[in-house]
């Protein structure tokens, strides 16, 4: 689940940055030199982020299903 939040996380700042590297008239070498250092600290940041939210649902999840599983008995 970290992954695919990585991904897709680095895909839009490289897509936004290499947008922007266009509307601002920048020369090319320039623009994707941007565009892949924004998507390889988006990478980092979405794994991260991606990871703690992984966790917070399966211990919800669990939380949940102790509760649940308390009241059957």
């Amino acid at each position: 689940m970290a992954l695919h939040y990585a991904f897709r996380l680095s895909l839009i700042a490289f897509a936004t940055e290499s947008v922007r590297g266009i509307f601002s008239h920048a020369d090319f070498i320039s623009a994707i030199q941007s565009a892949f250092l924004a998507a390889v600290i988006f990478f980092c940041l979405g794994l991260m982020l991606g990871e703690v939210a992984t966790r917070l649902v399966e211990e919800s999840s669990r939380a949940s299903f102790e509760k649940w599983k308390n009241n059957l008995d």
